[in-house]
């Protein structure tokens, strides 16, 4: 009778207990790791739009569309078939440090919140911005082609993050067998990291279109 009593009241406690860890495993991602990174990224955007703001570009600076203050260019930056001056040229050479400054500190806070192959990715990212300014410093394009590759940069991005983010899933259910008929643990330190880093990454797809650069 007092085993019966004690398992009773075990499956009464059963689902609160299951309810509690469920409640932490699915707030987590959403609580002070999730807001932090965001903030991060929202801090990292500041700084990248005040280095851009204080840099003197008076010749440069209505022809890019991102030192203008602007998320893309317009029709006119689009079109621009002019090509770089020689007095345009020690402002194109301020802009390949802004780009390294935005892109770096971007890539730090990505890869400390998320993992190192995200990071990576804003390397290659960098490389690909720095040869759009090389065409364009070497008088090989026009600033209007120049608009457009970097709109297209920055897609390639996006997609290049979610391909990435892919990834992961795809490894999880690689490691299943039809013949693996034991379930691991959701709530392992893995299992939560990943779910975890899933949350971040969906966070940062879409706060990736406001980033400047």
């Amino acid at each position: 009778m007092k085993k019966t009593i004690i398992i009773i009241s075990l499956i009464l406690q059963f689902p609160l207990l299951a309810g509690c860890v469920h409640g932490i495993f699915h707030s987590h991602p959403k609580g002070a790791e999730k807001s932090t990174f965001i903030r991060a990224l929202e801090e990292n955007t500041s700084q990248c739009r005040q280095s851009i703001d204080k840099t003197t570009l008076p010749n440069i600076r209505d022809k890019i569309f991102w030192t203008s203050g602007l998320s893309e260019p317009t029709l006119a930056m689009q079109t621009d078939t002019s090509y770089i001056q020689e007095k345009e040229k020690s402002e194109i050479a301020k802009l390949y440090q802004l780009v390294d400054f935005c892109q770096s500190i971007y890539r730090r806070t990505v890869t400390s919140f998320i993992n190192d192959e995200y990071g990576e990715y804003f390397k290659n990212h960098l490389l690909s911005k720095h040869q759009n300014l090389n065409d364009l410093n070497g008088g090989m394009i026009t600033y209007g082609a120049y608009n457009q590759k970097e709109v297209e940069l920055s897609k390639q991005l996006i997609s290049d993050l979610q391909l990435l983010n892919e990834k992961y899933p795809a490894q999880v259910r690689q490691q299943s067998t039809p013949y693996n008929l034991t379930y691991p643990n959701p709530f392992t330190t893995q299992r939560v990291t990943s779910r975890l880093m899933q949350f971040l990454f969906l966070d940062f797809i879409l706060y990736l279109p406001m980033l400047i650069l």
